[in-house]
């Protein structure tokens, strides 16, 4: 999913995946100006547990 403001411009962005064992991996991702300004990666295994990556500056997954 992603997010416009009233000038068109990408402000913000969701992804969401499943991996073959089970694994949810969402990435939300802030812009300025179209430029990535902030990701926060989410991981929630098939047991439960949840891990979680801020990246700051740029995007490490598309």
């Amino acid at each position: 999913m992603k997010a416009f403001n009233n000038q068109g411009e990408l402000t913000g962005e969701i992804t969401t995946g499943l991996t073959d064992n089970g694994d949810r991996i969402t990435a939300n991702t802030l812009y300025d100006r179209g430029n990535p300004v902030m990701q926060n990666i989410s991981i929630r295994r098939s047991d439960g547990t949840v891990e979680t990556t801020n990246i700051i500056g740029r995007k490490i997954l598309p």
